[in-house]
């Protein structure tokens, strides 16, 4: 089945990546429409296709598309959710991208509606490499489920995951690159410093991460033996406090999403 109409509600990062992915891979369905109250916001995400997106202020036109795209922040589901519900076509398809609000609490927020899909997305996804897990509402047709998985794989993996399990999702793949990015970047400015051109960092930091990824994942060997590989370990003294702040930050987001 080919879907001839999106709306996006939310034209935030989120919105802007996945519909950039799609661009680049000429998946653009022939109609696009984007709502968000923000003008600057609209603009931006309106110049990957200027021809192909209408941008408007008003929820309830996105919300008449084949499949909308709930791209907001939790706090305002429900207002959105509320606004829109009149909106929604019978043969519509809702896709939250939002962690915390339960599939059963949006069809109940919108008079019983039940073709609705969540998914948590990966930034990745802008170079087709997402780890984006999927939930589909029970009862959700097959067919249905194949076409959508076409186009959920145009943005990387999209493995169907229990609903549960979507807070952790959105914390350790989702959030999961901001954990690390910054360490990268430091990287690159020390080896500048210590004479390495930026041809030979852009070279060697992407190959070395691939490679320690590999190590740690595609091999037998447990991680306290990959971790003993290398001999000088100039950061091992503050590997605990490292550790720590990993167990307390992301502990208590976790205990916030799923209301703990």
């Amino acid at each position: 089945m080919a879907y001839s109409s999106f709306g996006f509600i939310g034209g935030g990062r989120i919105t802007w990546l996945l519909l950039k992915a799609l661009a680049t891979r000429g998946k653009l369905p022939a109609n696009v429409t984007i709502s968000d109250p923000d003008e600057k916001v609209l603009t931006k995400v309106q110049a990957i296709a200027p021809n192909c997106f209408q941008t408007v202020t008003d929820n309830k036109l996105a919300a008449r598309a084949q499949i909308v795209f709930l791209s907001v922040h939790p706090p305002i589901v429900k207002d959105v959710l509320a606004e829109i519900k009149n909106e929604l076509q019978p043969k519509s398809i809702l896709i939250s991208l939002a962690p915390v609000v339960s599939i059963e609490k949006m069809s109940t927020m919108l008079g019983g509606f039940k073709r609705i899909i969540r998914m948590i997305p990966n930034a990745p996804s802008l170079i087709h490499q997402g780890y984006n897990p999927v939930v589909f509402t029970n009862g959700f047709p097959s067919n249905e489920r194949a076409d959508l998985n076409k186009l959920f794989h145009a943005w990387g993996e999209a493995p169907i995951v229990k609903e549960d399990k979507l807070e952790a999702y959105a914390i350790i793949t989702a959030m999961g690159p901001t954990y690390f990015w910054p360490q990268w970047v430091k990287l690159q400015e020390l080896g500048k410093t210590f004479g390495l051109s930026d041809d030979e960092l852009i070279a060697g930091i992407p190959d070395m991460l691939k490679g320690a990824v590999n190590l740690m994942y595609d091999t037998d060997r447990p991680a306290t033996e990959v971790m003993d590989l290398i001999p000088a370990y100039p950061i091992k003294d503050d590997e605990t406090t490292i550790q720590d702040i990993f167990q307390t930050k992301l502990t208590a987001l976790y205990n916030k999403l799923t209301g703990k």
